[in-house]
């Protein structure tokens, strides 16, 4: 039983730009795969099932850890030391926020530390997303150092790959969503040090709350405002949680106070629980699963236009026919003459716009002999719009393309549109 084609992945597009740094010979076996896999498929559809298809081929005769897999292995290793450090800054930043003279946490401090530090750095980091999706260069400080991290535990000789899938819309898309998820984690990892360390101190050694101002009321206006704010989430259903006028009043350290503090209030450690879960935790959650989905998203609309991707897609010699029955009535049939290796789809919007045509079939060939007669008639059943016969212009037969016209015309007859299209192609096809 064939083993069936998974959707494409990071390691995946890390394998296949490693194989073709080194470059590849494409064997007949797999152009024979590859044109059973675009069959019915035009242009960008029929590019992605045919390097997906025959990139299956490859990876099933080289079994092992790519250096893909490598990399991603050793991201997940830098991912976890960051995390660990941030779980434990977590818990050190609420650890150092107990005042032992006193015997409590000053939630100013807290929410300030905790909450205002990361609703500034969670800004930065949607930034970088909105920046991301229009095309930025660069994963970012954080994300860049983790890459670096990443890169130096595989060993920057073996990542020759870097280049060109960070050079690539699409791949250096996919790499900046998992550097981003991987970020997200260590975030996440914060956030629970400080839920742990806050729950523990309230259990462990029953600590106090308080705040100071040296004004008279702005302060306490201030901190009401935040906390009535903050806790909007959940003031209906756990009231016990939203620390009222006359708690925040009563827990105000006025000056000269020498006591040490009560436990509790408890309205306030449930308060700070609630609001490092619902604002610290919780976004951080919804941006990794967001940066998760988007790289789905950019795997499953590759376009593998970049020039290795082109060379490899013309030496698959990919014959690319519409099945549909029912044909546009400007489909064209356009014969590729010497087999140039023109790049499809950019010249199907000057087709489109200059000649008029929708190239529904393109057939890389020189002459239409008895071999290929049964498929250009098939051809050009579904392309009622006639025949355009596209040629390099520094390799241009006119003896050649009148041949070719007399025996279209002679096979096909004196009523099919015949248009000669002259034009240069870069090393790209382009």
């Amino acid at each position: 039983m064939a083993e069936p084609m998974r959707r494409w992945r990071l390691d995946d597009w890390i394998d296949l730009e490693a194989e073709l740094a080194d470059g590849v010979e494409v064997r007949a076996d797999e152009r024979e795969a590859v044109a059973a896999a675009v069959a019915g498929l035009d242009d960008a559809a029929a590019r992605r099932a045919g390097v997906r298809a025959w990139w299956h081929m490859r990876r099933r005769e080289r079994p092992g850890v790519g250096p893909g897999e490598r990399f991603l292995q050793a991201l997940a290793g830098v991912t976890a030391g960051i995390a660990l450090v941030a779980m434990l800054g977590g818990g050190s930043a609420v650890l150092g926020m107990v005042d032992a003279a006193r015997g409590g946490v000053n939630v100013v401090v807290f929410l300030g530390v905790v909450l205002g530090v990361q609703g500034l750095l969670l800004a930065v980091a949607l930034g970088a997303v909105v920046l991301r999706r229009r095309g930025m260069i660069g994963f970012g400080l954080l994300p860049g150092l983790v890459a670096r991290l990443a890169r130096r535990m595989v060993g920057e000789a073996g990542v020759k790959w870097w280049d060109a899938v960070a050079g690539n819309s699409s791949g250096r898309a996919m790499l900046g969503w998992r550097l981003l998820r991987s970020t997200q984690v260590a975030a996440l990892a914060f956030n629970l040090g400080v839920l742990g360390m806050l729950g523990g101190l309230v259990l462990a050694r029953h600590v106090g709350f308080y705040w100071e101002t040296t004004t008279e009321g702005a302060m306490r206006g201030v901190l009401e405002a935040v906390v009535r704010w903050l806790s909007a989430p959940w003031a209906a259903m756990l009231p016990e949680a939203v620390p009222d006028a006359a708690v925040i009043e009563g827990s105000r350290w006025l000056p000269g106070r020498e006591v040490v503090l009560d436990p509790g209030p408890a309205e306030w450690w449930r308060f700070l629980l609630l609001a490092t879960l619902v604002w610290g935790f919780l976004p951080r959650l919804l941006l990794w699963g967001w940066a998760w989905r988007a790289e789905r998203r950019e795997a499953e609309r590759l376009d593998f236009q970049g020039r290795p991707h082109r060379a490899l897609w013309r030496a698959l010699r990919v014959v690319n026919l519409e099945t549909d029955h029912d044909a546009p009535a400007d489909g064209a049939l356009v014969l590729d003459v010497g087999g140039a290796g023109f790049n499809a789809a950019a010249l199907r919007p000057f087709l489109l716009r200059r000649l008029r045509v929708n190239p529904t079939a393109w057939l890389p060939v020189a002459v239409m002999d008895e071999g290929a007669e049964a498929e250009a008639r098939r051809a050009i059943e579904k392309a009622p719009a006639g025949v355009v016969l596209l040629a390099e212009a520094w390799a241009l037969s006119p003896p050649r393309m009148a041949a070719l016209h007399s025996t279209i015309r002679r096979r096909c007859g004196a009523d099919l549109p015949v248009r000669f299209l002259v034009a240069n192609v870069a090393v790209d096809g382009q």
